[in-house]
């Protein structure tokens, strides 16, 4: 498969998005049908799925519960998802430097799970998520998110010949690093933040 070719299948959004901007409306009836589609298009919402190993599912779990215990308002791993692709996307903007985007999702790309065994010592063991059980998350992200997030991605695919990430990958990078970096306690006030943050 080309590499054109490529890029069309893993972006469809962005795709449909140039389909969309090449297209010349004839008459009065189709420029109007085409307007009312471009607009509902806008805020339609996409379902996403990715699978995570069932112990970070179960802590992304219960930090959801916190949340929504601490706000007695309902949180849940679509909201938590919805907040981690809005901080990248926000830092990607500022950054839009394609290499810069390739070398952080890579970086906190984890094929492993730590596993920390502290009775014999502190060691750290490392396990490949396909000798664990695995949990699907299902999320739902906004269509222009989705479309810019594919933009992203296409242009560090045109750079980054042997190595490309789909939106799913992106989510479950997002998702696996926020748990990985909350059960280690690198994140400070992260609960107040994200309460602070749905109250604004």
């Amino acid at each position: 498969m080309k590499k054109d070719d490529l890029n069309q299948a893993l972006y469809s959004v962005y795709k449909e998005e140039l389909d969309d901007l090449s297209y010349s409306p004839t008459g009065v009836l189709d420029k109007i049908m085409f307007k009312i589609t471009r607009k509902f298009n806008e805020y339609t919402d996409l379902k996403y799925t990715f699978t995570v190993p069932l112990s970070e599912y179960l802590r992304g779990k219960l930090f959801c519960d916190d949340v929504s215990d601490a706000m007695e308002k309902r949180f849940t791993q679509i909201n938590l998802i919805s907040i981690l692709l809005d901080d990248f996307l926000y830092q990607a903007k500022r950054r839009s430097n394609p290499y810069d985007l390739y070398r952080e999702l890579d970086s906190r790309f984890r094929k492993t799970i730590e596993v920390h065994n502290y009775k014999d010592g502190n060691k750290t063991f490392y396990i490949n998520p396909r000798d664990q059980k695995m949990k699907s998350v299902d999320c739902i992200i906004k269509r222009k998110d989705a479309l810019r997030l594919e933009v992203m991605l296409s242009d560090i695919a045109d750079i980054q010949q042997e190595k490309s990430f789909t939106v799913s990958e992106v989510l479950q990078i997002l998702y696996r690093d926020f748990i990985f970096n909350y059960k280690n306690g690198s994140l400070t006030n992260v609960m107040e933040n994200v309460i602070k943050r749905l109250s604004q």
